[in-house]
Protein backbone atom coordinates (compact mmCIF):
# COMPACT_ATOMS: atom_id res chain seq x y z
CA UNK A 1 0.00 0.00 0.00
CA UNK A 2 2.89 2.47 0.48
CA UNK A 3 4.14 1.86 -2.43
CA UNK A 4 1.01 2.44 -4.18
CA UNK A 5 0.78 6.30 -2.46
CA UNK A 6 4.11 7.03 -2.72
CA UNK A 7 4.24 5.70 -6.78
CA UNK A 8 0.65 8.45 -6.59
CA UNK A 9 2.59 11.28 -4.97
CA UNK A 10 5.27 11.08 -7.88
CA UNK A 11 3.29 10.79 -10.51
CA UNK A 12 1.34 13.98 -9.17
CA UNK A 13 4.75 16.24 -8.62
CA UNK A 14 5.94 15.17 -12.32
CA UNK A 15 2.42 15.72 -13.69
CA UNK A 16 2.25 18.90 -11.99
CA UNK A 17 6.01 19.76 -12.97
CA UNK A 18 4.32 19.31 -16.48
CA UNK A 19 1.29 21.06 -16.10
CA UNK A 20 3.60 24.33 -14.68
CA UNK A 21 6.33 24.28 -17.32
CA UNK A 22 3.52 24.18 -20.30
CA UNK A 23 2.19 27.32 -18.60
CA UNK A 24 5.01 28.93 -18.15
CA UNK A 25 5.94 28.02 -21.66
CA UNK A 26 1.84 29.49 -22.88
CA UNK A 27 2.76 32.51 -20.59
CA UNK A 28 5.33 33.31 -23.31
CA UNK A 29 2.53 34.52 -25.83
CA UNK A 30 1.11 32.68 -28.39
CA UNK A 31 2.29 34.91 -31.15
CA UNK A 32 6.48 34.36 -30.43
CA UNK A 33 7.47 31.10 -29.06
CA UNK A 34 9.06 30.29 -31.66
CA UNK A 35 12.34 31.17 -30.95
CA UNK A 36 12.53 30.66 -26.45
CA UNK A 37 10.50 29.96 -23.61
CA UNK A 38 13.18 30.75 -21.50
CA UNK A 39 13.10 34.29 -19.60
CA UNK A 40 16.53 35.39 -18.72
CA UNK A 41 17.56 38.75 -17.50
CA UNK A 42 18.27 40.78 -20.88
CA UNK A 43 20.74 43.62 -20.86
CA UNK A 44 22.24 45.62 -23.90
CA UNK A 45 24.58 43.52 -25.72
CA UNK A 46 22.99 40.27 -25.62
CA UNK A 47 22.38 37.64 -28.23
CA UNK A 48 20.84 34.64 -29.27
CA UNK A 49 17.08 33.51 -29.53
CA UNK A 50 16.10 34.57 -26.46
CA UNK A 51 16.60 38.30 -27.72
CA UNK A 52 14.35 37.76 -31.04
CA UNK A 53 12.05 36.35 -28.06
CA UNK A 54 11.90 39.90 -26.83
CA UNK A 55 12.12 41.77 -29.94
CA UNK A 56 9.00 39.70 -31.50
CA UNK A 57 7.01 40.39 -27.79
CA UNK A 58 8.30 44.46 -28.14
CA UNK A 59 6.27 44.52 -31.77
CA UNK A 60 3.17 42.80 -30.56
CA UNK A 61 3.26 44.80 -27.06
CA UNK A 62 4.10 48.26 -28.40
CA UNK A 63 1.55 49.95 -31.11
CA UNK A 64 3.17 49.45 -34.53
CA UNK A 65 1.33 52.79 -36.07
CA UNK A 66 3.23 54.80 -32.84
CA UNK A 67 6.27 53.22 -32.36
CA UNK A 68 7.29 51.22 -35.59
CA UNK A 69 9.01 47.72 -35.67
CA UNK A 70 12.01 46.32 -34.47
CA UNK A 71 13.86 43.91 -36.36
CA UNK A 72 13.74 40.50 -35.21
CA UNK A 73 17.23 40.19 -35.03
CA UNK A 74 18.58 38.70 -32.11
CA UNK A 75 20.65 41.31 -31.48
CA UNK A 76 20.08 43.56 -28.04
CA UNK A 77 21.38 46.96 -29.48
CA UNK A 78 19.82 50.69 -29.38
CA UNK A 79 16.51 50.40 -31.09
CA UNK A 80 15.77 47.45 -28.64
CA UNK A 81 16.91 49.57 -25.78
CA UNK A 82 15.10 52.29 -26.72
CA UNK A 83 11.79 49.75 -27.02
CA UNK A 84 12.34 48.33 -23.88
CA UNK A 85 12.29 51.22 -22.12
CA UNK A 86 9.20 52.83 -23.70
CA UNK A 87 7.74 49.85 -23.26
CA UNK A 88 9.04 49.81 -19.48
CA UNK A 89 7.69 53.52 -19.44
CA UNK A 90 4.29 52.44 -20.40
CA UNK A 91 4.04 49.96 -17.16
CA UNK A 92 2.90 51.95 -14.13
CA UNK A 93 4.68 49.21 -11.90
CA UNK A 94 8.14 48.53 -14.06
CA UNK A 95 10.98 50.23 -13.27
CA UNK A 96 12.89 52.03 -17.05
CA UNK A 97 15.91 50.25 -16.44
CA UNK A 98 16.66 48.88 -20.04
CA UNK A 99 16.82 46.01 -18.67
CA UNK A 100 14.48 42.69 -19.10
CA UNK A 101 13.60 41.40 -15.57
CA UNK A 102 11.08 38.71 -14.35
CA UNK A 103 9.01 41.75 -13.99
CA UNK A 104 9.43 43.03 -17.25
CA UNK A 105 9.05 39.84 -19.14
CA UNK A 106 5.85 39.61 -17.33
CA UNK A 107 3.94 42.35 -18.84
CA UNK A 108 5.40 41.50 -22.23
CA UNK A 109 4.03 37.84 -22.01
CA UNK A 110 0.25 39.31 -21.05
CA UNK A 111 0.52 42.29 -23.72
CA UNK A 112 2.13 40.43 -26.99
CA UNK A 113 -0.70 37.98 -26.16
CA UNK A 114 -3.56 40.48 -26.49
CA UNK A 115 -5.16 42.48 -29.59
CA UNK A 116 -4.51 45.41 -27.78
CA UNK A 117 -1.81 47.63 -26.75
CA UNK A 118 -1.28 49.60 -23.67
CA UNK A 119 -1.83 52.82 -23.33
CA UNK A 120 1.25 55.26 -24.13
CA UNK A 121 2.66 57.82 -26.62
CA UNK A 122 5.94 58.06 -28.70
CA UNK A 123 6.60 61.07 -26.60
Amino acid sequence: MRKIIIGLAATGLLLAGTVATAGTANAAGTRCGDWSTSEPLLKYGATGDTVRELQCELNYSLNPDVFGKTTVDGVFGDDTLRRVRIFQNCMPNLQVDGQVGPQTWGQLDWWSSKDAYPNCSAG
